[in-house]
C-alpha cells in the first residue's frame, strides 16, 4: 500500500503510468480527469490530517443516471443505466481489531465511531438479515438517528459480516469525500454504500460477485430504513466508461449476467440538470405520491389475474410474471397489443381497498399497505386508490426501456429522446402552459387504442412522480432543442436528464441556466431569491460515463 505522502505524490507528478491509470479509469476529458483528482487529494489530505501518513488503499463509487426504465425496477422492468462521474472516494485503512472510525471531508457529517462486534453478537444477526434490522432494539437505534450518515456505514459494514459470519472482519480507519449533490436523483447514498462495501470488502481481502454486492448494499440501505430496489447498484458495479447498461433486475431472483453494456454514441451528450430541489413529502403530497407507489405494487397481480379471466392459458400467465415478461411481442402469438388493452380495461380506473380485497386474491395487501402508509397518519390514509394508470405506465415504461437501446444503436436519436419525453409524460404533473396533466386512461381511451392496435410504447400512462419544476425544466430543455427529457430517480424532485446532438448541447445548457436564473423560476422552487452564479454554473453539466465501482490502483 502506498501512503498518503505517497499518493499525492503520485497524483501530483502524474508520470505515464498514472496518467493512463487515470484514463481507464476516467476517460480521455482532462476536466473531468482534473476533477476526480482534486477530490481524490483532498481525501488523502483529510485522511492524513485525521489519522497520520498511514498506508491507505482508495475505492471510489460513481453516481448514476438512469436514461430510461423509471419506478420499474422494483417489478423486474428494463433499465438503461449509465454511471455519473462525480463519485464518492474513501481512504481507507485496517484497523488492528474490530473498530471502524470514519471521517467525512464535509464537517457537517460528524465522525461516526462503533465496534463490530457489538452488532455482530447479536442474537438476530446469525439468523436472517431482515429479522436481525426488524428486531426492536436495532430498528429502534436506527430510527431514533434516521437520516444520519453513520446509519449507512453501519449498515454497509454489517451487512459484509453478515455474509461472513464465521470470520470476524478487521475494522477501519477511513476518511470519505463526495462531490456528488445531495438530494439531486444521483443516488450518493447509494454510491457512499457501495464504495464503503468495496473498501470493507479489499481491507478484509473477501469477495462476492457482482449479484451478491448488490444486494450486500441493498441490505445496508435496508439498515438505514430506506426500502430501496437494486438498480443504483447495478449501475455502479455493472457500469463502465463511455457504456449504458441496459438489463431488467428482479432483487428476488437476481441475475446480471444478461446485462448489456452499449458504446454510448459519440453523437450525443446527456445533460445533468439539478433543479436545486430536494425531496420533501408531506400530507396530502405525501399520500397522493404513496397511493400510486402502493397501486403499483398490487397491480401486476391484479392483471395476471385478470388474464386468467379473459381466457390465457396458464402457461402464458405463468411466463409473465414481471414487467420485462409484458412486451408487445409477447402477446403477438396471443391476439396482439389490442389484447394487452382489452385487458387493462378490465383492470379498474381505480377501487377502493375493500373492493380490491374482496375482488382479487390478494395476500401480500396487508403487508404492502402497511409498508407503505405506516408513516401516514390514520385520519389521512386514502380510502381508493387508482390502478389502471400505474399499470399501464410500468408495462409501457419497461417496453421503451426495452426499446431504447435499440434506438440508439440504430443511431434513431429522435425515437430515442421521443421514448424519454414520452415516459416523462407518465410522470408530469402540468402542461407547458401551466395546466394540470393528466393522460387519458378511460374504458373509451382503451377502446380506441386497442382498434388502431397503438405502440404500447406511445403511451405514456399515469405515475405522476414528477413536479412543476421538474416538468419546467423538461419542457425548457426540449424547446431549446434536445431531443428528449425527462427526470431520473424516484421523483418529485432531484434531476432532469437531456439528450442533445453533441453540436445543440451546450445551447440547450444556457437556454436552461437562463431560465433557471429568472425570479419565477425562483418563487417556484420556494426559494426567496434567484440561483447564484455559482448555483447556476453547476446547474448542468454533461454527463461523463465512467468506470464503474472499485479501487484505485495507481
Amino acid at each position: 500500500m502506498l501512503t498518503v505522502a505517497d499518493w499525492l505524490q503520485r497524483l501530483d507528478g502524474q508520470d505515464t503510468e498514472t496518467r493512463k491509470s487515470l484514463a481507464r479509469m476516467y476517460g480521455a476529458n482532462q476536466s473531468v480527469v482534473q476533477d476526480r483528482v482534486r477530490l481524490t487529494r483532498l481525501v488523502l489530505t483529510r485522511f492524513g490530517e485525521r489519522f497520520g501518513d498511514a498506508p491507505v488503499r482508495v475505492f471510489r463509487s460513481p453516481g448514476r443516471i438512469n436514461l430510461r426504465g423509471m419506478h420499474v425496477d422494483t417489478h423486474g422492468g428494463y433499465i438503461n443505466l449509465m454511471t455519473h462521474q462525480r463519485e464518492v472516494v474513501i481512504a481507507a485503512a485496517p484497523s488492528e481489531y474490530d473498530e471502524v472510525r470514519i471521517a467525512n471531508c464535509d464537517d457537517s457529517f460528524s465522525e461516526v465511531t462503533f465496534r463490530i462486534g457489538e452488532f455482530s453478537s447479536h442474537t438476530a444477526f446469525s439468523g436472517e438479515w431482515n429479522s436481525f434490522i426488524l428486531s426492536p432494539d436495532v430498528h429502534n437505534a436506527v430510527w431514533t438517528r434516521r437520516g444520519h450518515w453513520g446509519n449507512y456505514l453501519q449498515g454497509c459494514v454489517l451487512s459484509a459480516q453478515h455474509r461472513f459470519r464465521d470470520t470476524p472482519l478487521r475494522g477501519m480507519r477511513a476518511v470519505v469525500g463526495s462531490d456528488l449533490p445531495r438530494g439531486a436523483a444521483l443516488s450518493s447514498s447509494a454510491a457512499l454504500s457501495v464504495a464503503l462495501l468495496k473498501a470493507v470488502l479489499g481491507l478484509n481481502t473477501r469477495t462476492l460477485s457482482t449479484d451478491e454486492a448488490i444486494l450486500a448494499v441493498r441490505d445496508a440501505e435496508w439498515y438505514a430504513g430506506s426500502r430501496i430496489g437494486v438498480s443504483d447498484q447495478a449501475a455502479m458495479l455493472l457500469g463502465g466508461k463511455d457504456t449504458l447498461v441496459n438489463t431488467a433486475l428482479l432483487a428476488s431472483r437476481l441475475d446480471t449476467s444478461s446485462a448489456r453494456r452499449i458504446p454510448f454514441p459519440d453523437a450525443l451528450r446527456i445533460l445533468v440538470v439539478n433543479s436545486y430541489t430536494e425531496r420533501s413529502l408531506s400530507g396530502a403530497q405525501l399520500v397522493e405520491y404513496t397511493r400510486n407507489r402502493f397501486a403499483y405494487s398490487l397491480a401486476l397481480d391484479i392483471l395476471r389475474q385478470e388474464m386468467r379471466a379473459d381466457g390465457l392459458s396458464g402457461d402464458a400467465v405463468s411466463e409473465m410474471d414481471c414487467l420485462a415478461a409484458i412486451t408487445a411481442d409477447a402477446f403477438a402469438s396471443h391476439g396482439g397489443v389490442s389484447v394487452l388493452y382489452r385487458l387493462l380495461r378490465r383492470v379498474p380506473l381505480h377501487a377502493s381497498l375493500s373492493e380490491l380485497k374482496r375482488r382479487y386474491d390478494l395476500p401480500a395487501f396487508d403487508t404492502a399497505y402497511a409498508d407503505f402508509f405506516g408513516t401516514v397518519p390514520v385520519e389521512s390514509r386514502p380510502e381508493e386508490i387508482d390502478l389502471r394508470g400505474p399499470l399501464m405506465f410500468g408495462i409501457a415504461e419497461s417496453e421503451r426501456a426495452r426499446l431504447f437501446p435499440e434506438a440508439l444503436e440504430q443511431r434513431d436519436f429522435v425515437r430515442a429522446g421521443r421514448l424519454m419525453s414520452t415516459g416523462h409524460n407518465g410522470d408530469r404533473r402540468i402542461t407547458g402552459a401551466g395546466q394540470p396533466y393528466r393522460y387519458d386512461v378511460s374504458d373509451a381511451a382503451m377502446e380506441h387504442l386497442a382498434a388502431e392496435g397503438a405502440p404500447i410504447e406511445w403511451c405514456p400512462g399515469v405515475y405522476g412522480a414528477s413536479s412543476p419544476v421538474l416538468d419546467t425544466l423538461v419542457d425548457e430543455a426540449l424547446e431549446a432543442g434536445a431531443l428528449g427529457a425527462c427526470l431520473t430517480g424516484a421523483g418529485i424532485a432531484g434531476a432532469v436528464l437531456a439528450l442533445c446532438h453533441a453540436e445543440d448541447a451546450e445551447g440547450v445548457a444556457e437556454a436552461i441556466r437562463a431560465r433557471m436564473a429568472r425570479p419565477d423560476y425562483a418563487k417556484l422552487t420556494n426559494r426567496e431569491a434567484p440561483l447564484t452564479e455559482a448555483e447556476l454554473s453547476g446547474a448542468v453539466v454533461v454527463n461523463y460515463a465512467t468506470a464503474g465501482a472499485g479501487e484505485l490502483v495507481l
